[in-house]
């Protein structure tokens, strides 16, 4: 436990097997269990390098300290992995993208019955009830950041800038099928980005209800001649239906991780207020901000910015956690109390140093129901799932 300092009395737990693989889950904002407590993960045989079209990923769950493989994938990637899930009400069933027969699709998986189902192109995420997913371009990811899209998955309209037969699908996650409801173009037309940039779907959910989505689009960075970035990709917040009706959010500025809290509002580590990095409540109808400039901000600057974390909301709406990336060789977990404006570091874990989009993100996310927090780590140079009772919020 050297490696992670806990500033609570809470005791921590490996839970995942020293069995000689590398264990996670991936995203922040996915369902890592079920009511019935199942952990679930990724386990995989190397993690210092990208996982190229052939590399299998294991899936399965966490039991009395084992791994139970129920399935195979070789649709992943370190930050997301594949998308790997569970169904919000259906119990043992989970989905997760694949790629069977040189197709990549999700697959719909009951891992106590052995039945899957199928839908017909892989899904960036999932609604909360269950009944959608969101299909885009996993092989334009892969170009713009390979730690978010997958190897193997062909980009068709790599030489397009703004598509029209590419976008955002519409997944009936109940009988298989998808359809196109947004297209480049029409994100192009109020982005707030030129006819000269390329531009791209990154990041992609639900809110709360199940009958909207937010999308973050972004521009491929600009090169100089000799392939060196020198400017790099901007963000425009992109609100639609379920129709693909769209309203620009924000356009064409800095917008990193963020979390629906309810219908209408998320938090989101953006630019609202010009030069200033901070965490915002965003009202995604009237567009209304508030500030939450944690204490713990003060302490980790960056170029007298607030640092960015991955957020997400307690179950119970009481608190936000968030980690966020290396300082002086630590990853760090911050908790804020939405009722008393105040914060606490609660722990601070070990990085091994590894960058870019092979980077062990902690990426901290409560478990069903909320009892206990379990986040992805790398602080013993293997990757490990730790967990830690939710009780650490007792502040």
């Amino acid at each position: 436990m050297e490696k992670i300092i806990n500033n609570t009395s809470k005791e921590l737990q490996f839970i995942t097997p020293d069995d000689g693989y590398h264990y996670f889950f991936g995203y922040y904002d996915m369902r890592a269990t079920g009511e019935k407590g199942k952990h679930l993960c990724h386990r995989v045989a190397f993690f210092d390098r990208d996982p190229n079209a052939q590399d299998v990923a294991e899936l399965g769950y966490l039991e009395d300290g084992k791994f139970v493989k129920f399935a195979e994938t070789t649709a992943w990637n370190f930050q997301q992995g594949s998308m790997l899930q569970y169904h919000p009400e259906l119990e043992n069933t989970v989905f997760y993208n694949a790629c069977e027969n040189g197709k990549f699709c999700t697959v719909i998986h009951n891992f106590a019955t052995g039945e899957k189902k199928y839908a017909d192109r892989a899904t960036a995420c999932i609604s909360p009830n269950g009944k959608w997913g969101l299909g885009i371009n996993f092989g334009r990811i892969f170009t713009f950041r390979a730690g978010y899209g997958y190897a193997g998955y062909t980009d068709d309209f790599a030489n397009e800038n703004a598509p029209k037969d590419d976008g955002v699908f519409l997944v009936d996650m109940e009988n298989g099928s998808s359809k196109q409801i947004v297209s480049y173009q029409d994100l192009y037309k109020i982005s707030g980005f030129t006819k000269e940039d390329k531009i791209l779907i990154n990041h992609i959910t639900f809110n709360t209800e199940s009958n909207a989505f937010l999308m973050l689009v972004r521009n491929f960075p600009k090169r100089d001649a000799n392939g060196k970035v020198d400017k790099g990709w901007s963000t425009s917040v992109i609100i639609s239906d379920l129709e693909g009706n769209l309203r620009p959010l924000l356009k064409n500025t800095y917008f990193s991780h963020y979390y629906w809290r309810n219908e209408n509002q998320i938090v989101a580590h953006c630019t609202v207020e010009p030069d200033k990095r901070s965490l915002y409540i965003i009202d995604t109808d009237t567009g209304a901000w508030k500030e939450y400039d944690m204490p713990y901000f003060s302490a980790r600057r960056v170029r007298n910015q607030s640092m960015d974390i991955h957020c997400s909301f307690s179950p119970d709406g009481k608190y936000i956690i968030g980690d966020g990336y290396p300082a002086d060789g630590y990853r760090y977990i911050v908790g804020y109390n939405m009722q008393t404006g105040t914060s606490k570091e609660l722990l601070l874990v070990r990085d091994c140093g590894l960058t870019g989009d092979i980077r062990c993100d902690l990426h901290a996310r409560f478990t069903w129901g909320g009892k206990y927090i379990t986040f992805d780590t790398n602080c013993a140079d293997k990757r490990q799932i730790v967990q830690i009772s939710a009780d650490i919020l007792d502040f």
